[in-house]
C-alpha cells in the first residue's frame, strides 16, 4: 500500500453496494454531481417515476426571500427566510411507445440495475431495467458528469436498448417542471423548503437543437440563464422544439441501442451563459481530478474507509464555492436540506481540508466572509453593539436568516470561529496579502464585537473578562453565561487582533490593541472544582442530569420529540462543545485533565448532530484510546454512505465530510500547529496497518505516512522543515524522517 514520493495513489469508485440502500430519494443525494456552482441530484429520468423524491438542481447562492412570520415579534428578529431555489432537473428524457408513456406514473415501471461514480472522473454511469405497462421491456443506460472547469455544463447521454419491443418511440426532453422539494418530514426543522416564485422567460435560438431561458427569482431578482443542447440523436428521427423541451418519433427494432446526447449549461447568477467548447469533457476532468487528488491524496489500508475517505472528499470538493461569493451549505449542493444556508461548519469543519490541501479554494471561501462583513457590521448595531461586527449564524446573503434566535443569533461563537480559521490560514500559507487586504478587518471587526458586548465580573479573587447569554455549539444548552468553548474562542480572536495591530496588518490605536490584549489575557474560563472537569458553562454542572435511562431509542434526536424547554433545563448535549474547544487547542490542557473531561462529557452527549463523532474520535486518538477513536472514526467516515442519521435523503452532512479527514488527520496524525511549527503524533489504530497523506504547508508538499511501528515524514516538493514528530523536533527534507515506536 505505501506510496512512493510522486506517485498517485489509486483512485475508488463508488457502487451500489458501498450504499446503505436503494431507497431512490437516498441514492438521489448519495450519486449527486456538482462543481461547486450547480448540482445535480440523481434523480430517475422518467418524470412519471418521481413520487416521494426530491427530483431538483440546485445552484450555490441562488436563493428565493419572503418574510418571517412571527406569532410575537420583536426587535432585532431575523427578518426574512433565504431558501435556496429547487430548479428543475436536467435528467429528465421521456419515451412512450404504442401502448406506455414514461410520463404516465408506473407506467415504465424502473429498477436500478448498476450505479458507479468515478472519482477519477467525476462520471455516473447507471444502468436501469424497464418494464412498461404492456409487457416490454428495455434497458436505459445513462452517463452523466458535470465538467470542473467553471463553466458549468452537464454531459448526459441515454442508450436505449430494445430488448423486445418493435414499433414507434416518441421521446420528449421536459425542460421546466413546476418543482416541489418538500420532503414527507416537512416538520423537521432541517428540510424546511418554501416555495422560491420563478419567472421563465424563453429566448429565441434558431438552432433547433438548442433552447435557452431566463429564470428570474421574483422576490431577490436573480437570474439565471440556462441552455440546452441536444447534440446526439438517432438517425431517422424527426426532431422538434418547443417552450416545453424537445420532442421527436422514429422506430425502434428488438435488441436495437439508440443514443440520445444533451448538454445542459447553466450561467453564474446574473451572468451570461459561459463560452462552451468542450471536444473531450472526461479528458478534462480527469487532468482536474488528477491535479486535486494529487494535492489530496490520502491512502488507508482499510478498503471500505478508503472508499468513504475519498468519496468525503470527492464530494466536499463537488460542493464548494469557487467563486468568492459563495460558501459551502451545510448540505453543500446535494440537497435543500437546510434551506441551502451557510453555517459555522464550513470553517471549523471543512475549511481545514482545503487550507492543508486546496488553498486557492479556502483563501475564495474566506473572501466570501469578507464580501459580507458589511451585513455582519449591520447585524452587531441591531443587538446593541455599537463598533465591531457580528457574523450571521445561518445566512446565504450576509443577513441573518434563523428565525430562533436561542440556537441560532446566540451562538456568537460563530465571529470567533471565522478569525480561528483566518488565522490557521494564514499560519499555514503564509500569505501575508490575504491577511492585509481581507482577513485582518475580519479578525478586528469580530475582536472588536466582544469588547463591548462581554463585561468584567470578579471571579477567583480577581477582575475576569465575562461573556454573557451565549449559545455555544451545544444546542440542547442555550443562552448560558460564560460558555467555555464561546469564551476560549473569543480569547484567541481578541489575542490575535491585537497582535495584528502591534504588527502593523490593520490599523488600530495602541489603546484598543491594550484593551483587546488585556480582554483575551484575563478572559474567564469556567472550571467545575467539585468535578474536577472543565465547565461547559457557569449553570450546566447544577443542571439534573437528562433521563437517560428512561429515554427510547426511538426519541433520538432530542429535538425532534421535546420542547426545547424540556431539553435546556437538563445536562445534556447535542454534540462536543467544550471537548471542541480542547481538541483546537490542545496544549490548554494535560492529558490527565483532557481524560476527565472526556469521561464526564461522554456519557451526556447524544451525538445528535453528525458534527460530533469526529470530535471525539480525534479526542480518544490524545487519549490514545484507540479503540474507541477507531469506533467512532468509522462511524464519521461513512456516516452517509451507512445512512446512520437516518436523513441523508436531505442531502449529505458536507460538516461530518470534512470531520471525515480531521479525524484522519488532527486524530490517527496528532497533527497540529502551534508556535509556527507543524505537529505529528502517531496513534494509528490496530485496525489500520498503514495511513498516509498529503499536505500543504508554507509553500511545501508534506507526505505523512503511519505504520504500527514507525512514523515517516518527507518533503514532497519544496524546502526542508523544522517540525515536531512524535515529540521530538526534527528537520524534514526530501529524504525521509522516520520515528520507531
Amino acid at each position: 500500500m505505501k506510496l512512493k514520493v510522486g506517485e498517485i495513489m489509486q483512485v475508488e469508485k463508488l457502487t451500489l453496494k458501498d450504499v446503505a440502500t436503494t431507497t431512490r430519494q437516498y441514492l438521489e443525494t448519495i450519486f449527486a454531481l456538482g462543481d461547486g456552482h450547480v448540482g445535480v441530484r440523481d434523480s430517475l429520468p422518467f418524470t412519471g417515476n418521481q413520487q416521494g423524491t426530491l427530483p431538483v438542481m440546485l445552484v450555490n447562492g441562488f436563493y428565493a426571500s419572503n418574510p418571517i412570520t412571527y406569532g410575537e415579534s420583536a426587535y432585532g428578529y431575523a427578518k426574512n427566510h433565504q431558501t435556496i431555489v429547487s430548479l428543475t432537473s436536467p435528467r429528465y428524457l421521456d419515451f412512450a411507445t404504442a401502448q406506455a408513456d414514461s410520463a404516465v406514473p408506473d407506467d415504465w415501471h424502473v429498477t436500478v440495475d448498476d450505479t458507479v461514480l468515478d472519482f477519477s472522473s467525476g462520471k455516473l454511469t447507471e444502468k436501469f431495467q424497464i418494464t412498461t405497462g404492456d409487457q416490454h421491456h428495455f434497458e436505459l443506460a445513462v452517463e452523466s458528469m458535470i465538467l470542473l472547469d467553471d463553466s458549468h455544463q452537464l454531459m448526459l447521454n441515454y442508450q436505449l436498448t430494445s430488448l423486445d419491443y418493435a414499433g414507434e418511440l416518441r421521446f420528449k426532453r421536459p425542460i421546466v417542471r413546476e418543482t416541489n422539494a418538500a420532503s414527507a418530514a416537512d416538520d423537521d426543522p432541517r428540510v424546511a423548503q418554501r416555495q422560491a416564485g420563478l419567472k421563465i422567460e424563453f429566448k429565441t435560438i434558431a438552432d433547433e437543437h438548442e433552447l435557452q431561458w431566463q429564470t428570474t427569482v421574483a422576490s431577490t431578482q436573480q437570474q439565471l440563464t440556462q441552455s440546452d443542447r441536444l447534440t446526439a440523436v438517432p438517425a431517422n428521427f424527426s426532431v422538434y422544439k418547443d417552450q416545453t423541451g424537445f420532442h421527436g418519433a422514429g422506430e425502434i427494432k428488438p435488441h436495437e441501442t439508440l443514443q440520445w446526447s444533451f448538454v445542459r449549461q447553466v450561467s453564474e447568477i446574473n451572468q451570461p451563459l459561459a463560452t462552451s467548447s468542450v471536444e473531450d469533457a472526461e479528458a478534462l476532468n480527469q487532468r482536474i481530478l488528477t491535479d486535486f487528488w494529487q494535492q489530496s491524496q490520502v491512502q488507508i489500508s482499510d478498503h471500505k474507509l478508503q472508499t468513504g475517505i475519498q468519496y468525503n472528499l470527492f464530494q466536499l470538493f463537488q460542493s464548494a464555492g469557487r467563486d468568492g461569493l459563495t460558501n459551502i451549505a451545510a448540505k453543500g449542493i446535494t440537497g435543500p436540506g437546510y434551506e441551502g444556508h451557510y453555517f459555522w461548519d464550513t470553517e471549523m469543519y471543512m475549511l481545514p481540508f482545503f487550507i492543508y490541501t486546496q488553498p486557492q479554494m479556502a483563501k475564495q471561501l474566506l473572501h466570501y466572509r469578507y464580501s459580507i462583513l458589511p451585513q455582519a457590521r449591520q447585524r452587531a448595531r441591531d443587538l446593541g453593539v455599537t463598533k465591531g461586527a457580528l457574523y450571521a449564524w445561518r445566512t446565504i446573503n450576509g443577513e441573518e436568516a434563523s428565525a430562533y434566535f436561542p440556537a441560532g443569533t446566540a451562538q456568537y461563537h460563530i465571529n470567533a470561529d471565522i478569525a480561528h480559521t483566518i488565522k490557521l490560514y494564514f499560519e499555514v500559507t503564509d500569505d501575508q496579502d490575504f491577511l492585509r487586504e481581507q482577513g485582518a478587518a475580519v479578525v478586528l471587526e469580530t475582536a472588536r464585537f466582544w469588547l463591548q458586548f462581554g463585561g468584567w465580573e470578579q471571579r477567583d479573587g480577581k477582575q475576569q473578562f465575562c461573556l454573557y447569554k451565549v449559545t455555544g455549539p451545544d444546542e440542547y444548552t442555550a443562552l448560558v453565561d460564560n460558555n467555555y468553548y464561546t469564551n476560549r474562542m473569543a480569547k484567541e480572536n481578541m489575542a490575535f487582533a491585537a497582535w495584528l495591530i502591534k504588527q502593523g496588518y490593520i490599523d488600530g490605536d495602541t489603546d484598543e490593541q491594550a484593551q483587546l490584549a488585556r480582554a483575551s489575557e484575563e478572559m474567564y474560563l469556567p472550571y467545575d472544582a467539585t468535578n474536577q472537569v472543565t465547565a461547559q458553562d457557569d449553570n450546566s454542572p447544577k443542571m439534573p442530569l437528562w433521563p437517560f435511562a428512561t429515554t427510547a431509542a426511538t426519541q433520538y434526536p432530542l429535538l425532534l420529540h421535546y420542547h426545547p424547554l424540556m431539553i435546556y433545563r437538563h445536562r445534556v448535549n447535542k454534540q462536543a462543545d467544550t471537548l471542541l474547544a480542547e481538541m483546537l487547542f490542545p496544549e490548554d490542557q494535560s492529558q490527565e485533565q483532557l481524560a476527565r473531561d472526556y469521561d464526564y462529557y461522554e456519557p451526556i452527549t447524544t451525538h445528535d448532530s453528525s458534527l460530533s463523532r469526529s470530535i471525539f474520535s480525534i479526542l480518544a486518538s490524545r487519549l490514545d484510546r484507540r479503540d474507541k477513536a477507531y469506533s467512532y472514526y468509522m462511524d464519521t467516515s461513512l456516516m452517509d454512505l451507512v445512512d446512520l442519521q437516518g436523513n441523508a435523503k436531505d442531502g449529505l452532512h458536507e460538516a461530518n465530510l470534512g470531520g471525515s479527514w480531521l479525524g484522519l488527520t488532527y486524530g490517527f496524525a496528532g497533527m497540529y500547529v502551534a508556535a509556527g511549527k507543524l505537529h505529528i503524533t502517531n496513534h494509528l489504530p490496530k485496525e489500520i496497518n498503514q495511513l498516509s497523506y498529503r499536505l500543504r504547508f508554507r509553500g511545501r508538499v508534506l507526505e505523512v505516512q503511519l505504520m504500527q511501528d514507525s512514523t515517516q515524514v518527507q518533503v514532497v516538493s519544496g524546502t526542508p522543515l523544522m517540525m515536531v514528530v512524535d515529540g521530538r523536533e526534527v528537520e524534514v527534507t526530501s529524504g525521509t524522517i522516520a520515528n520507531d515506536r
